[in-house]
């Protein structure tokens, strides 16, 4: 991860921020006081000139999180999203479809997670082809190669949570779905509700039915054969071919090309 920071442009600055949080890719390093988890990613926006409201989900396995550590991020307004390991990636990508078809751009979409570019650069790099989100990335370990993506901050994860700690611990009284089981489309108030959920046969059987692992993306037909814009039609075009990786076919005339 490049250490990657821009300014906030004027159209960003106040708008909608969501974030979307791997535990399992990301974890809350050993002492790390959960509660700064939440302020640590705000002081990290606000240095860059953002000041919207901020939104973060959180998903794991939440029978493997400890109590206090849930108990924690809920005080700070952080929800804590319940789905098997094996179906994060598909809980975060249904959940962002779901606010995006919400808070059209102007707005700032953060994914914290090791999966970005195996799993999600495909549709996120269609996207910024036809709209203005902004798109800020964190992971806990420097990508393997560059990113596609055209994105305004980029952090490793425990530098996000150390650069921008703050003593002070932040809680929040506000009311709301805090804590939410993604295979049963269920909300709970309370961590206690939420727990004695979890264990019950009901939720059980709708996890092992309901566990979904394939993402569907919207963008998969998008720039599929569509006629060209009218800034497009006359402008020039490039074209790199690897023949390497595409031969010229066995017996085709080359001048066909």
């Amino acid at each position: 991860m490049s250490g990657k920071y821009a300014a906030a442009k004027p159209e960003y600055a106040t708008a909608q921020i969501a974030v979307w949080w791997d535990m399992k890719d990301c974890r809350i390093p050993e002492g790390y006081d959960a509660r700064q988890v939440r302020p640590s990613i705000e002081a990290a926006f606000k240095k860059l000139g953002y000041s919207g409201p901020v939104s973060i989900t959180a998903y794991a396995n939440q029978r493997q999180t400890p109590d206090h550590l849930q108990r924690r991020l809920s005080s700070t307004g952080i929800a804590v999203a319940h789905t098997k390991s094996a179906s994060t990636c598909s809980s975060i990508f249904s959940d962002m479809l779901e606010w995006r078809a919400r808070n059209p751009p102007p707005a700032t979409m953060m994914l914290i997670s090791n999966q970005v570019e195996d799993v999600f650069s495909w549709d996120l790099a269609r996207l910024q082809q036809q709209t203005m989100y902004n798109l800020f990335l964190a992971c806990s370990c420097k990508p393997r190669y560059m990113s596609i993506l055209d994105t305004s901050a980029e952090w490793l994860w425990e530098s996000l949570l150390d650069d921008n700690k703050d003593d002070r611990c932040s809680e929040t009284g506000e009311l709301g779905a805090m804590f939410n089981c993604k295979p049963c489309s269920l909300d709970c108030q309370s961590l206690e509700s939420f727990r004695k959920h979890l264990s019950t046969e009901k939720h059980a059987v709708e996890e092992a039915r309901n566990s979904c692992t394939e993402l569907d993306p919207v963008t998969r037909k998008w720039a599929k054969n569509y006629a060209a814009k009218p800034e497009h039609a006359t402008a020039k075009i490039a074209v790199w071919w690897d023949m390497d990786d595409c031969p010229i076919p066995e017996g085709y005339d080359a001048r066909q090309v």
